[in-house]
């Protein structure tokens, strides 16, 4: 995909179970629950933060884990993840036909299935990175959420989220799109960010 233009219309979208409907962004139908655009926006924050929401939907956004677990788990949604990379200035893409964010009670758990795109499969990747034998360590679908102050990934040595962001760690990541390392953030292992987005699209 060599590049991206559209319309992006604010929408009001209703979160189940509250009152106040939500202004987010929506392209093509597509729902924004997450924008970065750059480097210098700080991701490196509290579990209260990720579960309540943070940023502009006109730049730095996260919708927020709760809302992200209402809406999915109200009807069967789509999920589209679209990075840029910084060697190229391209846009790739990956979707997954379904995505589910579970409750606080199971730390946020990701649920995916179903792949599509030219950007890779990264939240489901089950290879060796380093050639020493780990296979699946990188694998993050049905990760629980980590952050700085609550480490739920399966790292024992220490907690992934000193990456900078918080994200669906396992042990740690083949795709990190809040990791702030060395000023930088991948989808794909070492495939360096510009820009990233992930919408959601009901079935």
């Amino acid at each position: 995909m060599t590049g991206f233009v559209a319309t992006n219309l604010t929408v009001n979208i209703t979160i189940p179970t509250q009152s106040d409907p939500v202004l987010l962004k929506s392209v093509f139908g597509w729902i924004r629950i997450y924008q970065r655009l750059g480097y210098s926006f700080n991701w490196n924050r509290n579990w209260a933060n990720y579960k309540n929401g943070f940023g502009s939907t006109d730049g730095d956004f996260w919708l927020g884990l709760e809302k992200m677990h209402l809406l999915t788990s109200s009807r069967p949604y789509r999920l589209r993840v679209e990075v840029q990379y910084r060697s190229t200035n391209l846009w790739y893409s990956a979707e997954y036909w379904s995505f589910k964010i579970g409750d606080e009670s199971s730390k946020y758990r990701l649920e995916v299935d179903g792949y599509c795109g030219d950007a890779g499969d990264a939240f489901q990747y089950l290879g060796d990175k380093r050639g020493d034998g780990r296979f699946g360590s990188f694998y993050q679908n049905g990760m629980k959420f980590t952050t700085n102050n609550q480490d739920n990934d399966l790292w024992l040595e220490d907690d992934c989220s000193i990456r900078g962001g918080g994200w669906w760690y396992n042990s740690c990541y083949w795709a990190c799109l809040t990791c702030e390392k060395n000023n930088h953030y991948e989808w794909q292992d070492q495939t360096l960010l510009a820009n990233s987005r992930m919408m959601i699209k009901p079935q």
